[in-house]
């Protein structure tokens, strides 16, 4: 938390825009944001920053901004981590229970979980998070919670979420210059399907698709779990960079046609719909029909929804997709795109908006693009409001943290309804 107790802030790092944003729980347990503040992301490819002083600008400009708009100070934020860096390896655990009573406690759930930190990872990688799968106690498979049963044996399912250190070190680099520590680095499709998902859409089986500029997130959830997460190397930008070429139009005016006339099914648009882009600096004026850039934009989309279905049947998982389909992110908005997808994938697909219940939403970020800074904060949520005091070792130096866990713990045991 930050600032306060009651205080959870968090920036969204993209590839087309950087998002500080600010939120308050109140006395009844919701959220209330109190500010948001967007800047235009410059230093940052496919979800990876590539320029440090570009990314450090556009943070300084977005939290300074957030600052003076809420009179509010905070040291500490959530930020979200992605690219195509992001590994996932399974793995499993065991511990014997040697209590005297033989009944399973947070410390042992605790124990059997932290072991996985050690897992072996390559030079240059960090476990981010580690997720529970299931549980066996006394080979009595698929228990989600095994706290307080009676067992002699505890094994342990876990999905490790592994990314590589240069990148984390690269964005707490950025923020620290700016004068803010990091809370946790949050995997953002994992911020993501928290503001957007329903625990029921969870348990049925959901294909979470978050559609950036420079990447589209895809993140698979069975029994309420996820299961599978992957980044496909292609967003909104390169349909914008397609536009651009085929119609030999400058980037901004691409960027225009995309998002005001762009659709992702051709032949649902007009044959004889034109749109006309003005003469400017000695250029002629040109006419692009609504049917020509909807082809451009299908072919882009195509490309992706079935990276996607690619991504869905390597989990073994496509037949367990009770739920369908949610499409997040900017892109998710596309005209017609809910109708593409469904048509490649033969599943059922809605449109995700951060609109979980805990959340107070104003109106002007009630949109799929900002589904990812609302989660970082839904993920503060998580967070024990009242933090201990850390221990100091001899040496005067910290304990290490591991980020991520205490989280898991606080919604693994919590009994409160967590519906949308």
């Amino acid at each position: 938390m930050v600032g306060t107790n009651n205080i959870i802030a968090a920036i969204d790092i993209g590839t087309t825009k950087i998002v500080a944003i600010l939120g308050e729980i109140s006395n009844d347990g919701k959220l209330n944001i109190l500010g948001m503040e967007r800047t235009v992301s410059k230093g940052v490819k496919r979800g990876v920053i590539h320029d440090i002083e570009l990314t450090i600008e556009a943070i300084n400009e977005a939290v300074a901004r957030l600052k003076e708009k809420t009179n509010k100070e905070f040291s500490t934020v959530y930020v979200g981590i992605a690219g195509q860096h992001i590994r996932i390896v399974k793995e499993r655990k065991f511990k014997y229970i040697e209590n005297s009573v033989e009944e399973i406690t947070k410390e042992d759930i605790e124990q059997i979980t932290n072991e996985n930190y050690k897992h072996p990872v390559e030079i240059g990688e960090q476990i981010l998070h580690v997720i529970p799968q299931e549980f066996v106690v006394d080979k009595e498979v698929g228990i989600k919670n095994p706290l307080g049963m009676a067992g002699r044996r505890l094994d342990g399912h876990f999905n490790i979420i592994i990314g590589r250190t240069a990148s984390a070190r690269n964005i707490e680099k950025c923020v620290r210059e700016v004068g803010l520590d990091v809370e946790e680095l949050v995997l953002e499709p994992l911020a993501s399907s928290l503001a957007v998902l329903t625990k029921e859409e969870k348990e049925a089986g959901v294909v979470l698709v978050d559609i950036g500029g420079g990447t589209t997130d895809v993140t698979v959830y069975f029994d309420g779990v996820l299961k599978h997460t992957s980044v496909i190397p292609f967003g909104g930008d390169h349909v914008t960079k397609d536009i651009k070429e085929a119609c030999s139009v400058f980037l901004r005016q691409a960027e225009a046609l995309k998002v005001q006339f762009g659709e992702a099914v051709a032949d649902m648009t007009s044959d004889d719909k034109v749109v006309t882009i003005p003469a400017t600096g000695g250029w002629d004026e040109k006419d692009i029909s609504f049917k020509f850039l909807a082809q451009i934009i299908q072919c882009r989309m195509e490309e992706i929804i079935d990276s996607v279905k690619f991504q869905v049947e390597s989990t073994g998982l496509k037949d367990k997709i009770g739920a369908g389909i949610v499409l997040t992110g900017g892109g998710g908005l596309l005209t017609n795109l809910d109708i593409l997808t469904q048509q490649r994938t033969n599943l059922d697909v809605r449109i995700g908006f951060p609109r979980n219940s805990k959340v107070n939403l104003e109106e002007n970020i009630d949109h799929p693009m900002y589904s990812t800074s609302i989660g970082l904060l839904l993920k503060g949520m998580e967070k024990p409001k009242t933090k201990p005091v850390e221990k100091t070792n001899l040496n005067g130096n910290k304990p290490k943290k591991k980020k991520g866990f205490t989280a898991f713990l606080g919604s693994l045991f919590d009994t409160q309804d967590v519906d949308m």
